[in-house]
């Protein structure tokens, strides 16, 4: 199917948002037949915007408007188009009805309910021709994970951008649905989920024989979940158990050796041991020390801000940081600060996320542009904006996970899969 100048069509997103991909509708209002590409004019986003916005795109993200259908009862777990915020966005249904619907979107794992004329049945656009989901099922890439296979889900922080995991649930695959959309039934709770393959992991190798020490990085079974900890002490009498530290729960609890196991790392595809001993437990925040610390407080989440450690108050650590200042300015701001919030300078490595430097902290973002002279174009997400900063103002951005530096992709990548176990 050819697509002329004047067809109504739709452009894919140019990259997935933490939601996930969407679709605009749009009109052809050019051509670049020799570099593949569409000139295309959206509506305007709003009613304070009087003229239409046009964008040139790869022809790879346009395809004509799927076919209008009849019918609009929806199954459970139907894949679905949601229109929502002048989009459309892929989904799942997991609450059929006949007036309203709930629908859930994987990717993260939210689920909202909607008017059945908002939705339309998912179709993809293969060989100039519009197929169902499971229709084109011959046409997927090898499974990542068959039905039955054993997995992992992750628990998210979700104040982190991306989220990061922090908890893995155990559960089995009961259904591969399009794209990298899973239905798993979890272990040990009475719950089914819908959820994305950058949710899952298969289940780490059991270790036939292991015996753990005082600041051995482990796993701990509490709540239906297995979540990083480190071991504080061992116990041999009158029971042998182990004092172990959950920091993402700030507890510290007793555990039988059968609820613990040791650390793996997920990369490229393979299982690797984490550093058997805590790396945390080599760090000591001293005096003097040069750090950075973060905050849970609204408008301050997703920035680190350097400081000085001036020493310790109890468990804590009083920090003087370097840029803000007392509400006189007349002085430096000291806080006393949870070490879970205090992490050593990162490494300085090139790499394309970035943290930039502006509004006295370090605020996570992507180089958008080269602009030259070593000036960059960065778009933080959370801001939805994009500024210019000098090449001394970014550095690579990099996640403190495990009491070590991770780089971000690298991190993205432990929760990614080759393969079922």
């Amino acid at each position: 199917m050819e697509i002329a100048i004047g067809d109504k069509v739709e452009v894919r997103s140019a990259e997935s948002s933490k939601e996930g991909v969407y679709y605009f509708s749009a009109t052809v209002i050019g051509s670049l037949p020799k570099v593949r590409r569409y000139t295309v004019s959206y509506p305007p986003p709003c009613t304070t915007f009087s003229n239409n916005i046009h964008e040139t795109v790869d022809d790879t993200r346009v395809r004509p408007l799927p076919p209008p259908f009849s019918s609009s009862s929806f199954r459970l777990h139907d894949c679905v188009d949601v229109f929502r915020d002048g989009v459309w966005w892929p989904g799942v249904v997991v609450r059929p009805g006949s007036d309203t619907v709930d629908v859930c979107f994987p990717l993260p794992r939210e689920v909202f309910t909607f008017h059945s004329s908002q939705l339309r049945p998912h179709l993809e656009f293969l060989s100039h021709h519009w197929v169902l989901p499971q229709d084109q099922d011959q046409n997927l890439p090898a499974l990542i994970f068959d039905k039955g296979a054993r997995v992992e889900v992750a628990q998210l922080i979700e104040y982190r951008s991306p989220p990061l995991p922090f908890a893995w649930f155990p559960a089995t695959v009961t259904k591969r649905f399009w794209d990298n959309y899973y239905l798993v039934d979890y272990s040990h709770v009475a719950r089914q989920e819908v959820v994305h393959l950058h949710h899952l992991r298969p289940r780490p190798r059991r270790a036939s024989a292991v015996s753990f020490s005082a600041n051995d990085s482990v796993e701990a079974f509490y709540e239906s979940g297995w979540h990083p900890g480190t071991v504080l002490k061992v116990f041999k009498r009158p029971v042998s158990k182990y004092a172990v530290r959950l920091p993402h729960l700030n507890k510290e609890m007793d555990f039988k050796k059968l609820h613990l196991r040791p650390c793996f790392e997920r990369l490229h595809g393979s299982w690797r041991p984490s550093s058997q001993k805590n790396p945390d437990a080599k760090i000591k925040f001293t005096k003097g020390m040069v750090v950075e610390v973060s905050s849970d407080e609204e408008g301050f989440k997703g920035a680190w801000f350097g400081g000085t450690i001036i020493g310790p108050v109890g468990a804590s650590f009083r920090v003087e940081y370097h840029k803000l200042s007392t509400d006189d300015e007349t002085a430096l701001l000291p806080d006393t600060i949870d070490p879970s919030h205090i992490r050593p300078v990162p490494p300085e490595t090139c790499c394309g996320e970035v943290d930039a430097y502006c509004n006295d902290g370090w605020w996570v973002g992507s180089v958008s542009k080269v602009l030259g002279k070593n000036r960059y174009k960065v778009y933080f997400k959370d801001w939805k904006e994009e500024r210019e900063f000098e090449h001394n103002e970014l550095r690579p951005h990099y996640d403190w996970v495990g009491g070590r530096w991770v780089r971000a992709s690298l991190a993205l990548e432990s929760g990614a899969v080759a393969s079922a176990s």
